[in-house]
């Protein structure tokens, strides 16, 4: 008897607190979005001779709150300039070189929608430009001083659709009208927000024009994960840099017509990547480039940027054909750059298995030709190995091929990291 009161205690007990856990199991709350941090301005970017560099179609901000006019007080209204400031309250300098042909969008984003933002945009003369804005010899091209608008949430700037130039503090229009400018300009933006003790803002400065986009994101190859790293981009035909920024991860570039792109990414302990890419293969959709980074270290691939071509030269020899040289050349220059990899180089073959032994054979004769080119470009012969497509390789490649049911695969060669010194 007493053995059965204690077997329904257990029971009871062990019910209760699968209920209880029932009960406070709850679904973990959603992450609250981060944050971003705030931007330090720059010392002295408070006047004009310290203005922050921009870049085009790149966001600056949030940046920290504005705090006074400076030790210059530039900006002053008389009888002949009537389209600036009265005065400067909490400013800001800018400066933006245009890179191409096209219309000068701005917007400015207050992180509290109570801030009264205003301002100025100038066309750069020469290095006396600060004097001549401190004369009021020189004026704004575009000017809004409206009222802050909460139906915009704040926001300000210069839109296709704003149709004035210059806007007064008795308007609620919050967006003024687009600027056409050229290539080699730069134009100088001096933001004030009226409201002391407000906080900071966003500015990003577009050039609107044709141009196709191009959506960059980087990744690991190993655990598929977004990581970021270095981006150089440089505009082939006329050696303009579009960006060259550091901590990537994600990001947007404009391709303009005839114009063609040199992709760079690199990041420490990982191969460098490269692409080149024009306007014509991004026209009239967004393209994707996810530049998929292989860490340096034993089991990675080589990148191989192209494919690899053989023939048999006039000894019956194997041997890498001509059109493949870049390809290797560029593993050579990765081997030269990192002396202390070994390497493994695999040969791949196409196969119908009507002789996996010979297509074995085959295999291994790739792997030597192409370590042949290595070393005859003064990579040592002790970093290297070679081996050819198993005979469980092959097989299992033919059995890929009757599940895809689409022909026979011909997999690329492959050139892998076996040890590091």
């Amino acid at each position: 008897m007493r053995k059965i009161i204690i077997l329904s205690l257990v029971v009871l007990l062990s019910m209760g607190l699968v209920a209880q856990t029932k009960r406070t199991k709850k679904k973990k709350p959603a992450p609250k979005p981060v944050a971003p941090v705030e931007v330090t301005l720059p010392e002295r970017c408070f006047d004009c001779f310290f203005a922050v560099k921009l870049e085009a179609d790149v966001p600056f901000g949030p940046t920290e709150p504005l705090r006074g006019p400076g030790y210059v007080n530039e900006i002053h209204r008389d009888a002949q300039t009537k389209n600036v400031f009265e005065q400067e309250h909490n400013t800001v300098w800018y400066t933006l070189d245009i890179p191409y042909d096209g219309k000068l969008l701005i917007d400015i984003e207050p992180k509290s929608y109570s801030d009264d933002y205003d301002f100025l945009v100038y066309k750069y003369t020469d290095k006396y430009f600060c004097n001549r804005v401190e004369k009021n010899r020189v004026k704004p091209v575009r000017s809004v001083q409206s009222v802050t608008n909460t139906e915009k949430k704040g926001k300000t700037g210069l839109s296709l659709e704003g149709t004035m130039a210059h806007i007064s503090k008795e308007s609620d229009a919050a967006y003024g009208k687009s600027l056409d400018v050229k290539a080699g300009e730069t134009y100088v933006i001096v933001v004030d927000n009226l409201t002391d003790g407000g906080l900071g803002h966003t500015i990003k400065c577009e050039v609107w024009t044709k141009f196709a986009p191009l959506n960059i994101q980087i990744m690991d190859s190993i655990d598929q994960q977004r990581t970021t790293a270095h981006l150089y981009v440089k505009e082939v035909e006329t050696g303009r840099v579009v960006t060259d920024r550091q901590n990537v991860g994600k990001t947007r570039l404009k391709l303009l017509p005839d114009m063609t792109y040199d992709i760079y990414i690199d990041k420490e302990n990982y191969f460098k990547s490269y692409k080149r890419i024009s306007y014509a293969q991004a026209t009239g959709k967004d393209t994707n480039y996810v530049a998929r980074l292989v860490r340096i270290k034993p089991g990675s691939n080589i990148p191989l940027a192209g494919e690899l071509y053989f023939d048999n030269n006039e000894a019956g020899e194997l041997v890498v054909m001509q059109e493949s040289y870049p390809v290797l050349d560029a593993v050579v220059k990765i081997l030269t750059e990192y002396p202390q990899i070994n390497i493994d180089i695999i040969g791949r073959v196409a196969t119908e298995g009507l002789n996996v032994r010979k297509d074995n054979e085959y295999s291994k004769r790739k792997a030597e030709a192409i370590k042949n080119y290595l070393v005859s470009k003064g990579i040592p012969e002790t970093n290297i190995r070679t081996r050819g497509s198993s005979i469980k390789e092959l097989e299992a490649q033919l059995k890929s091929q009757e599940k895809l049911k689409s022909g026979m695969l011909n997999p690329p060669c492959e050139i892998k990291i076996s040890s590091k010194r």
